[in-house]
């Protein structure tokens, strides 16, 4: 039996609220209690290989207190007698020379195998093809070998896969085709957030998906890993609720927003989750102006992060652009010069035979 996990994102900073008794970000917690979880079955499961597969950090420099987390939580793995298997990802994988990848700092933890670049490792019953992220995973792939279970672990976009946030996060991916995949036995996947099963002509090619939310792209989706035996199990890990509502102000007067957005927090339930609300629609300056946005935060205050996104386009804004052409080039450029007090005949007598040579004159 294999667990396969990827994209923990340890050290992740998200949406400025502080868990008030461990005085952490709370964002930064909640993905530190999953990676907990996630441990705390690993050994309960005593599987014959843990798996992951890239971004265990959010970044190259994760705190000291997260790093110290990851390495209990290893050494108690360790100490179950399960042999694990880390490869980098693209957050954890230095952009710069001189900068060091968090994971050496693990490597000296029995069974446990940090992977920084392409190699085969041999775990038992099990070959290991573990090739950390590089911008061309095509070329360190290699083949099946004897006759052990063979294993492929990769940290890249396969062709066909469903992206989200983590389009945004990489400096450098190359896209792999599935038939280009060797004929391994199991293929533990990860940098795509989303649980996906891209299992081709018979061979287990597998995305877990990222053990927590990274943002409102990731809403909705069950979070968790992978149980691999004769069956593949996806087992869902807690999450913190994350919910978007739309409201249309088109024909709504500043205060009707505010009372309508109070409305919807108060249906909704929001609690603990991370909420948003997005407005969308045609508004004026005046009625944007006369929002009541305290009283709507105010409403919000239990949520554990509540944002107002303002997605509307001003009322208005074609008529001040019809207005400019009731005026002639001439007498646009006078009104320029008087309004910035730069007015002089001389000037403005400039103007006009530049104006003039412009349009043919």
């Amino acid at each position: 039996m294999i667990i396969h996990a990827a994209d923990a994102h340890l050290g992740i900073t998200r949406y400025s609220r502080i868990d008030p008794e461990s005085g952490q970000n709370l964002r930064g917690k909640d993905f530190l209690d999953s990676f907990v979880k996630l441990c705390d079955d690993v050994v309960d499961r005593a599987p014959d290989l843990f798996l992951f597969s890239g971004d265990l950090f959010d970044r190259v420099n994760p705190t000291n207190h997260v790093r110290r987390v990851v390495q209990q939580q290893l050494m108690r793995i360790s100490g179950a007698s399960v042999d694990t298997v880390i490869i980098s990802g693209n957050h954890e994988t230095p952009r710069s020379r001189g900068v060091s990848n968090p994971l050496i700092l693990y490597r000296d933890i029995p069974r446990v195998s940090v992977v920084l670049r392409p190699t085969r490792l041999e775990i038992g019953d099990y070959s290991i093809m573990a090739v950390p992220f590089t911008p061309h995973p095509h070329s360190h792939m290699g083949n099946p070998v004897g006759s052990k279970t063979n294993i492929l672990m990769l940290h890249t976009t396969i062709e066909g896969a469903s992206v989200g946030s983590e389009r945004y996060m990489c400096f450098s991916d190359e896209t792999l085709s599935r038939s280009q995949i060797p004929d391994y036995d199991y293929v533990a996947l990860g940098h795509i957030h989303k649980m996906q099963d891209l299992s081709r002509d018979g061979r287990r090619i597998l995305y877990p998906g990222s053990i927590e939310r990274y943002d409102f792209n990731e809403m909705g989706e069950e979070k968790g890993y992978l149980v691999v035996d004769d069956k593949v199990e996806f087992v869902p890990l807690p999450s913190r609720r994350m919910e978007s509502a739309v409201l249309d102000v088109s024909s709504l007067s500043g205060y009707e927003i505010s009372q309508r957005c109070n409305e919807i927090i108060e249906s909704c339930g929001i609690g603990e989750s991370i909420f948003r609300i997005e407005l969308s629609g045609e508004l004026s300056q005046v009625d944007r102006n006369s929002i009541n946005f305290a009283s709507i935060r105010e409403h919000a205050a239990g949520a554990a992060y509540f944002t107002i996104v303002d997605r509307t386009a001003q009322q208005g804004h074609e008529a001040v652009r019809e207005e400019a052409v009731l005026f002639s080039p001439h007498a646009e450029l006078e009104r320029y010069l008087r309004m910035t007090d730069t007015y002089s005949d001389t000037i403005y007598a400039k103007g006009s035979s530049i104006i003039d040579r412009r349009m043919g004159q």
